[in-house]
């Protein structure tokens, strides 16, 4: 269990691209504006999974395409705050740049956490529906270690563009938003929740939810990219809020 203090915030699935799209710069900009206000208020700062469409870091290269968000996610470290990155099913591949030069407390799992007297576990969410058979077997092998030093022979210039297409691909075909519904992830819930903790914060799914609990609550906070959804945890409570700057 990590100790970090309050006030939280809880951001996920803000999919920023590593490469131009036409249409969506003001989604790189918008995240910044978040982390610059919202953000900075905070003492700690958990995102939770997917927060880039890809992510992947060569020996001596990492993709540029996001460096104004890097850029204010190490504000906020140089500041005094903490921030964890939780991989997700899109920028699963996290490495030494993110941590050593960035700052941040990078895992591949679940994080449970208590802040301010509160029990935390704060999980992207993908895998947890047991109809996702597929998926599961597919991550097994994308995170496969050696899956990652062969990737890594491949020029970045060819493996981040070859990655934005397939995320495409992976988005409208394989992981369709929340094609499992709500129940898999509010079973997954409840059960952590029944077992003693007072939050469950997860992403991934892209729909925003409150459930309360006679321990506390599920928040899903994956409503960034049709709203601005958050989480912020302060004064004792758990809420979910909506960005509009």
């Amino acid at each position: 269990m990590i100790s970090c203090p309050d006030p939280a915030c809880f951001l996920a699935d803000c999919h920023l691209p590593l490469v131009r799209v036409r249409g969506r710069e003001e989604d790189l900009l918008r995240v910044v504006r978040f982390l610059r206000s919202i953000a900075s208020h905070a003492s700690t700062l958990f995102l939770v999974g997917d927060l880039f469409d890809f992510w992947f870091e060569w020996r001596r290269a990492v993709p540029r395409g996001v460096f104004p968000v890097l850029a204010a996610l190490h504000e906020l470290v140089r500041d005094g705050k903490r921030v964890f990155f939780l991989a997700g099913n899109h920028d699963g591949h996290p490495g030494d740049f993110l941590a050593r030069e960035v700052g941040l407390e990078v895992h591949r799992g679940a994080v449970d956490a208590e802040i301010r007297g509160k029990r935390f576990h704060v999980v992207h969410g993908d895998g947890i529906a047991a109809q996702d058979r597929g998926y599961r077997a597919l991550r097994t092998v994308v995170r496969w270690q050696f899956t990652e030093k062969v990737f890594r022979l491949v020029h970045p210039d060819i493996g981040v563009w070859l990655a934005a297409k397939l995320s495409r691909v992976s988005r409208s075909r394989l992981s369709r938003e929340d094609k499992f519904g709500p129940e898999p992830y509010r079973r997954y819930a409840r059960a952590k929740l029944d077992a003693g903790f007072n939050y469950v914060v997860m992403g991934h799914r892209h729909v925003a939810e409150w459930l309360p609990h006679p321990n506390g609550g599920y928040l899903s906070v994956g409503g960034w990219m049709k709203g601005g959804g958050y989480g912020i945890f302060e004064g004792g409570e758990l809420k979910l809020e909506y960005f509009q700057a």
